[in-house]
This record gives structure tokens, C-alpha cells and sequence, in this order.
């Protein structure tokens, strides 16, 4: 794995497509590589739970504002229309890819024991 990004900045994403990029083919990982990128993606975590962090506040402004802007308040309708922005789709993206990496050391610590015979 090293060779392989080295060239460019390592990120979530460059860790991520790298990996999918094995697997869609075919290739044979041995542990090490899975805890290694199971390593950088620990480290990196933090970083992705900070622009999750940070798109749920413009989520909830924006629902605070289009609640604001009713002129009967209803928050289940402010919910509705804060679903359809692309704020909204961001937050849920950002979501998704965190949970994404969780699994993922998850899997790479399995798959290292398992490998070792525990």
C-alpha cells in the first residue's frame, strides 16, 4: 500500500479508493496492509467528524431559519424541506463515509486476527 500513495497526499479518500480499487480486482491484501490502512484511516477519523460536526450546524441553521420563515411553525415541515437541500445530502454523505471507516478497522482488525489464527 505504501507504494501505492505515496505520490500523492494520504487521505481518507485516497486510502479508501485505493483499497476499493484491490478489491474490485481481485487482489490478495495480506493482513498488513489491512492494518496499516486500518491505522491511517484511525488517524484521519478526526478529521471527517469534524466536517461531519460541521455540517450539522449548517443542517440545523438552516432548519432554524426555514422554520423562522413559516408562517405557521411546523418543525416537521422544516424537516421535510431541509431533506431536499444539498446541505442536507452532504451531512448524510459525511455520515455514511464515517461509518464507512468504522467498519473498515473493524473488518482489518478480523481479518488480522484471523490471519494469526486467534
Amino acid at each position: 500500500m505504501e507504494d501505492k500513495i505515496t505520490m500523492e497526499k494520504r487521505t481518507v479518500d485516497s486510502i479508501l479508493a485505493w483499497m476499493k480499487s484491490s478489491v474490485e480486482n481481485k487482489n490478495i491484501l495480506n493482513p498488513d496492509v489491512w492494518i496499516e490502512a486500518a491505522s491511517f484511516l484511525a488517524v484521519l477519523l478526526g478529521d471527517e467528524e469534524m466536517k461531519l460536526y460541521e455540517l450539522q450546524q449548517k443542517v440545523a441553521e438552516l432548519k432554524l431559519k426555514f422554520y423562522n420563515e413559516m408562517t405557521k411553525p411546523l418543525v416537521s415541515a422544516a424537516e421535510i424541506k431541509i431533506e431536499a437541500t444539498d446541505e442536507y445530502k452532504a451531512y448524510q454523505q459525511q455520515k455514511a463515509k464515517i461509518s464507512q471507516i468504522e467498519e473498515f478497522i473493524r473488518i482489518a482488525k478480523l481479518r488480522v486476527k484471523i490471519s494469526s489464527g486467534y
